[in-house]
């Protein structure tokens, strides 16, 4: 009796298993943003400035009006669309159904937007007035720039926190803050005594190896070697950032909307699409610090 052949009994078996590439899936930056829903091309963010008492002396005197100021600020509206199409024979090559998994990855690039808008509005000029006809800089508008290109230490931390205090942000009601750090900050902060040593924290930050929190700032990991970082790196310097709570706020005309369908214009194909509208602006500069680091 004739043995079979072995190639005659190998069976392949696909697995039911997509494997998804390391990446961000959600935008970190949501939780400290103030969102809004905005209709139109155009959004302006109201806000109120300081007002002052003055002193009455004497008696029966006339009233003066003190002043407050009215800060309008635009938010311009940007769409992205994202669209992948799904061929019938991949889709029998593999043994898979991949429209849930297609759409997965058209809600992960779309957090990544969200994130990638807010820091490029972190630092850029904001247009106020009524017709928004003033152009305000992150300088004149209140924002600090902590140099840290010499090292990032414990010091530093404590120089953006006495300048949230100088500043009057979180003194009576705390805020949430929190810092944009790669893998050269965490390495760095990871070798400072305060932040790590036992006698100045309970975190167990060796043991864990990591560090979530120093000084009160939630550190939020952003990765640094990749093609296209969020944090902008130029001549050699990274400008990562600190946020305190709302200092940034986020116009959102349209939810994210993953759409499944048919491509009668193409042989057995469907697509899954997803269009995101959305826009960002500084709503106060002395909520925002700019954090310099050596790339």
């Amino acid at each position: 009796m004739a043995v079979e052949s072995m190639d005659v009994a190998q069976i392949t078996q696909f697995s039911d298993q997509v494997h998804v590439a390391a990446q961000q899936s959600k935008a970190r930056l949501r939780p400290f943003c103030k969102i809004k829903q905005m209709s139109g091309d155009v959004f302006a963010y109201d806000g109120l400035g300081l007002a002052e008492a003055s002193e009455i002396i004497g008696r029966h005197q006339p009233v003066v009006f003190s002043d407050i100021e009215h800060k309008r600020r635009k938010i311009s509206r940007r769409r992205f669309a994202l669209v992948l199409p799904i061929d019938a024979s991949d889709v029998r090559g593999a043994l898979i159904a991949p429209e849930s998994e297609y759409a997965m990855a058209c809600a992960r690039a779309m957090e990544r937007v969200f994130d990638r808008i807010v820091v490029e509005a972190l630092f850029a000029d904001v247009y106020t007035g009524r017709e928004f006809g003033t152009t305000v800089t992150f300088a004149s508008d209140g924002g600090r720039t902590v140099t840290a290109t010499a090292g990032v230490t414990y010091e530093k931390l404590l120089e953006v926190n006495q300048n949230f205090i100088d500043d009057e942000v979180g003194n009576e009601v705390p805020v949430a803050k929190m810092m944009a750090i790669t893998g050269d900050e965490h390495t760095a902060f990871m070798k400072e005594t305060e932040l790590i040593g036992g006698d100045y924290t309970r975190q167990y930050v060796v043991e864990k190896g990591e560090i979530q929190n120093a000084c009160g700032i939630n550190l939020v990991k952003f990765a640094g070697a990749i093609t296209r970082p969020i944090l902008p790196v130029a001549a050699g310097v990274r400008s990562c950032f600190v946020l305190a709570q709302d200092g940034m706020c986020v116009g959102m005309s349209k939810e994210m909307e993953i759409k499944i369908e048919d491509r009668p214009d193409l042989h057995e194909t469907k697509q899954v699409s997803i269009v995101f509208e959305l826009g960002a602006v500084r709503t106060e500069g002395n909520r925002v610090q700019k954090f310099t680091t050596t790339d």
